[in-house]
């Protein structure tokens, strides 16, 4: 999805959508979600906020200037907000989240949101946190988890992950098992950015764009088709041309520093 696209989907956020996004910088994911919550409380929608303490307080001054009075709103019941390691305590059991414990939780929450708004909207860390705790094959299951509570419930679900998608140690985890587990991934004007400079990178290196081999090639996973192009490619390159592939990266970083704004 581009980054086009992406702004429809926070504000609109059908039920049944579950998206999620990775974000180099906290400025650039307070500022997408703020987008998502404004959004929903302003329709008069149950929003649910399931983030760390600092980022819940940079989220909810947001609120105050855009005169959405949150103290008001979290009385009424229209905003939730949850602290992300406080729940994981109710499902996570050595190391890995159970089903069981997790839909009990979560259904309870949901349940309460769905008395209150016209319809609820989630955004959660909660798969994030558990990401930098080293434990990605945990955040997949909760992915997988929140994906059948969805067939149980109505709600939209936005996920966010705080990695840096143009750095090759972001890609230490399972990163396409984020695309298998979500309707979209939301793209940004760096990741199109970068998708060029890779473009550019592989033309000097290989004489032909990365982008044309991969569309030679047809060896995309699954998951991967739903990042954007840049990211899409990085998985590509590192997976398929793994020696002459970092001299294209190598370009690539260099490109997209020297043309950022």
């Amino acid at each position: 999805m581009t980054i086009h696209q992406a702004g429809p989907l926070l504000t609109d956020a059908p039920v049944g959508r579950h998206f999620a996004q990775l974000h180099a910088n906290a400025g650039g994911l307070t500022e997408a979600v703020s987008v998502f919550l404004e959004a929903g409380l302003r329709r008069g929608q149950c929003v649910v906020l399931i983030a760390t303490r600092v980022h819940a307080d940079l989220l909810v001054t947001r609120l105050e200037r855009a005169r959405l009075h949150p103290a008001a709103l979290r009385a009424s019941g229209q905003l939730l907000l949850l602290d992300p390691d406080a729940m994981l305590a109710k499902f996570m059991r050595e190391g890995m989240p159970h089903w069981s414990e997790f839909r009990i939780a979560l259904s309870e929450i949901v349940e309460r949101a769905a008395g209150v708004g016209s319809q609820t909207r989630i955004y959660s860390e909660l798969t994030s946190v558990l990401w930098h705790q080293g434990r990605p094959t945990a955040a997949i299951r909760l992915e997988e988890f929140w994906n059948a509570l969805a067939r149980l419930s109505s709600f939209s679900l936005y996920c966010s992950y705080l990695l840096d998608p143009h750095c090759e140690h972001s890609y230490a985890g399972p990163v396409e098992e984020i695309g298998r587990t979500h309707t979209d991934i939301l793209g940004t004007v760096e990741d199109e950015r970068f998708g060029v400079a890779l473009d550019v990178a592989s033309r000097e290196v290989f004489g032909i764009a990365v982008s044309q081999m991969i569309g030679y090639a047809s060896t995309v996973h699954e998951g991967e088709r739903r990042f954007p192009s840049g990211l899409r490619t990085m998985l590509w390159v590192r997976r398929y041309l793994p020696s002459s592939g970092a001299a294209v990266l190598e370009r690539a970083h260099r490109y997209f520093q020297q043309r950022s704004p």
